[in-house]
């Protein structure tokens, strides 16, 4: 045990985010906590490092326990060079240099040498997430850290945790990545904490099984209120007979009717969300022959493409490339260099962009929205401003306050739905996930999978990625090209193509046999074991003293065991590249 929570409260001035929760975190956890943006989940991290205390109830942590956590801000002093910094932050020993050196550069940080200041956010944010991977620790907790990561990125950090073989904690909306390296599913719901055992995938399929639970409980509940609110209705010679423990049995029952029902409710999407179609004529974009550079870096060049009416289009390209800045360069945010945009007059565009939007902190939510629209039109007919909201989970209540009452990732869902208010017909979106918790993604894929206009996207989430595009074009070396097919394909193509290539024999089917699904659902747990075997011979080496022989024997038992290691790592991402097929039939 590492830490257990025990009836742990918390309470932000009015709004209770923890309600007496209890969990534990044990040594080899792979814990992917969950929950709505604005719920509480940054908080309940602060809580577990100890830079946040409890209302009420105690926080047991183990004796010793080295945590390393990346928030969503690190401070950093601005004068120190990468090295320096992460020297200082991490305390690593000379002997660690090499390790911390790779993680750097995998990270795209290559010239240690850089002054902090002239770094940019996204660099700041992934230099953070390097000093909590090469700190010493016994469980690490990543609050969002695949934001500023590209797919490449993001793909070596996924290998590295599932390695890791000491606890982790991670809030991320990246639901491949969940997949992959989590063990064990919190979802943090109206301030209690629901437990799954499992992957991403085994969280879905539990989570239908409890609100199906819920629906059972509503209806009883709703059945037992009818029968207590006759008896507290009865007549006034009667009411002097009431016992004052069946009152509040029935002020109980109504708020526990309340609770399942606001669950429920959060967990089912009830207006339709299907686009009306905009006229969209012959004409859309057009861009011919388009160049940008900065100084001596050419970003793009020679780029021509024509927008068709539906695309439904995908860039993708490590960080620094120039997405954000053809992105920019097509909407006439910036000069190019070279080439012409023309854009029909029926194109109606709306552009999400990654930097952070003034808001007048003190507007009302509502009013914020309704600048850009009151109404949006539906296939099935008209939807306010209002109810829009509400699906985008702002409640009637939340609406008529102030924005400065919201979280970061609160006020990114709010800037979404006052976009998609103002009926675009070709959205420009800018990594749109960054930020936004799982429970939005779902309700906005629904909403673009029905779009009825041309849909551009930057984005390194591979899964939204393979849901809404079928084309993306590939930025390389100030070359774009137009590729087909899954983004999350292409990824695992480029990373393995310096690896010795998969047998004719050994080609993924696109099913799991019972064997392959039982060694899937254990093999991780294997290399854990395997790993742990590694450890325990290298503490045997101390107690060889001068007995040579028996050392060259630990070794060499050590080096079998290191290829075993290699050998099931190399079978799991097999399997795993043959699952993810699996899920990708299931999208379709």
């Amino acid at each position: 045990m590492l830490v257990t929570f025990n009836d742990v409260s918390f309470k932000y001035t009015d709004k209770v985010l923890l309600n007496k929760v209890n969990f534990t975190i044990n040594e080899t956890d792979k814990i992917g906590l969950l929950g709505v943006n604005g719920t509480g989940k940054s908080t309940l991290l602060k809580l577990l490092v100890g830079s946040l205390d409890a209302t009420s109830g105690i926080i047991y942590k183990k004796n010793g326990l080295k945590i390393s956590y990346l928030a969503q801000d690190t401070p950093f002093i601005s004068n120190n060079t990468i090295l320096e910094e992460i020297k200082r932050i991490t305390k690593t020993k000379e002997e660690d240099a090499y390790n911390m050196k790779s993680i750097l550069n995998k990270l795209g940080l290559n010239d240690h040498e850089r002054i902090i200041k002239t770094l940019s956010g996204g660099e700041k944010k992934r230099l953070a997430l390097a000093c909590t991977l090469i700190a010493p620790a016994d469980l690490i907790v990543l609050d969002e850290p695949t934001n500023h990561l590209d797919i490449w990125m993001i793909n070596w950090l996924e290998k590295y945790l599932i390695k890791f073989n000491k606890a982790v904690l991670l809030v991320t909306h990246d639901r491949y990545f969940l997949e992959r390296i989590t063990k064990k599913i919190m979802e943090l719901e109206f301030g209690n904490i629901h437990i799954y055992d499992g992957n991403y995938q085994t969280f879905l399929n539990q989570k239908v099984i409890r609100l199906e639970e819920l629906k059972a409980s509503k209806r009883k509940l709703t059945s037992i209120l009818k029968k207590e609110e006759k008896w507290i209705n009865m007549n006034p010679q009667a009411r002097s007979t009431k016992s004052k423990e069946r009152i509040e049995r029935f002020d109980k029952l109504t708020q526990d009717l309340k609770s399942v029902s606001n669950i429920i409710k959060e967990n089912e999407t009830t207006i339709s969300l299907e686009s009306n179609k905009t006229r969209i004529g012959k004409k859309t974009i057009i861009i011919k022959d388009l160049k940008k550079s900065f100084g001596d870096k050419i970003l793009f060049e020679n780029f021509n493409y024509t927008l068709k009416r539906f695309d439904r289009l995908g860039i993708v390209g490590s960080n620094g490339v120039g997405k954000s800045s053809l992105f920019k360069s097509i909407l006439g945010l910036i000069q190019p260099d070279f080439g012409t945009i023309e854009i029909g007059e029926t194109i109606n565009v709306g552009y999400f962009s990654q930097e952070e939007e003034d808001m007048d902190e003190n507007m009302r939510i509502i009013d914020y929205v309704k600048e850009k629209g009151e109404y949006i039109e539906t296939v099935d007919g008209v939807i306010s401003a209002s109810e829009f909201l509400e699906n985008y989970l702002f409640t009637p209540t939340q609406q008529y306050m102030n924005i400065k009452t919201l979280s970061g990732g609160e006020k990114r869902r709010l800037k979404l739905v006052r976009l998609l208010l103002s009926n675009p017909n070709v959205l420009f979106l800018d990594e749109p996930t960054n930020d936004l918790d799982i429970y939005t993604l779902e309700i906005l894929e629904d909403y673009l999978e029905n779009f009825k206009g041309s849909i551009v996207t930057v984005s390194h989430d591979r899964y939204f990625l393979d849901k809404i595009c079928d084309h993306f074009l590939f930025f390389e070396d100030g070359v774009i090209k137009e590729q087909n097919g899954f983004v999350s394909d292409y990824v695992q193509i480029t990373n393995t193509q310096k690896q010795k290539p998969i047998k004719k024999e050994e080609e993924p089917k696109i099913k799991f046999t019972a064997s392959m699904r039982k060694e899937f659902e254990h093999i991780l747990d294997d290399i854990t074991i395997l790993e742990e075997k590694v450890k325990e011979l290298e503490k045997s080496k101390i107690l060889c003293g001068s007995d040579y022989q028996k050392l060259l024997d630990i070794e060499k038992e050590q080096d079998s065991i290191n290829k075993e290691i290699d050998e099931k790592i190399n079978r799991w991402e097999y399997l795993n590249e043959l699952n993810d097929l699996i899920m990708k039939e299931r999208l379709k």
